[in-house]
């Protein structure tokens, strides 16, 4: 199926599912899943928020897919443990307990009867684009097979990208000074790898240059929107998707 442009929705649905964890922890996490009017089957999408937790601007993000023609699942990966913010304390909830939950979200959406299971993606910012990579290097505990394609906004780059199972694109700031774009650059392929890894570098951009209207220093770092990257991120993502996806 072709990706739509302007794809009417349905209401935006509160959902929750059983987790997989790393011990024994029964832990329920929540969501919010908004879908195309129809019966589909549509290609779907993993939303995970940052540090923060849910933002309006993941929110704008999820209708953005919908009007593309995607299904989107936003994670709610702190409430469920009694957090909504860990920007203090990041390893608090840290990145390979979030890469069960984005694995976990992809088989509660494999299972829906409007997601085509073969055209699941995942996409992250800040925490989440952490997160991204750390799902992206860890085979799926649930299902088996990987996501189809992979996005990270201002992800922190610690994990090694030569044998990544899904085609990723990485959104940074050149200026950013909590997820330096540089360590992203250290840890690119330098040779052909299996799957494309793509990294876009934002001249003069900072950390949260895609959420409108933002400028502050917070926890000591510059968050600043720029209209120019953050514009360029909505083409490079649906032209990414549509590549990986159809």
């Amino acid at each position: 199926l072709g990706i739509l442009a302007a794809t009417p929705a349905v209401a935006a649905e509160e959902v929750t599912f059983k987790a997989k964890t790393q011990g024994d922890e029964e832990l329920t996490l929540a969501g919010e899943l908004t879908r195309p009017k129809g019966d589909g089957p549509f290609p779907a999408v993993v939303l995970l928020h940052g540090c923060a937790g849910i933002k309006e601007y993941h929110q704008t993000w999820a209708k953005r897919l919908i009007n593309w023609g995607y299904v989107a699942l936003l994670v709610d990966s702190f409430g469920p443990r009694g957090e909504s913010n860990v920007c203090d304390n990041v390893f608090s909830i840290n990145a390979t307990m979030r890469a069960l939950d984005a694995h976990t979200a992809k088989s509660y959406l494999a299972r829906l009867p409007f997601v085509d299971d073969n055209r699941i993606a995942v996409m992250g910012w800040s925490h989440g684009g952490w997160t991204t990579l750390y799902a992206l290097n860890m085979p799926n505990p649930i299902e088996g097979d990987p996501f189809r394609a992979a996005v990270a906004f201002y992800p922190y780059c610690e994990k090694s990208m030569t044998a990544l199972d899904t085609p990723l694109l990485i959104l940074i700031g050149e200026l950013d000074d909590w997820t330096p774009a540089i360590l992203c650059k250290m840890v690119m392929p330098k040779k052909k790898t299996a799957h494309e890894v793509i990294l876009k570098v934002y001249p003069g951009a900072y950390h949260g240059f895609d959420i409108e209207g933002l400028d502050v220093t917070y926890q000591g770092h510059k968050l600043k929107y720029d209209p120019d990257a953050a514009a360029d991120t909505i083409v490079r993502t649906k032209e990414f998707l549509t590549k990986h996806m159809q």
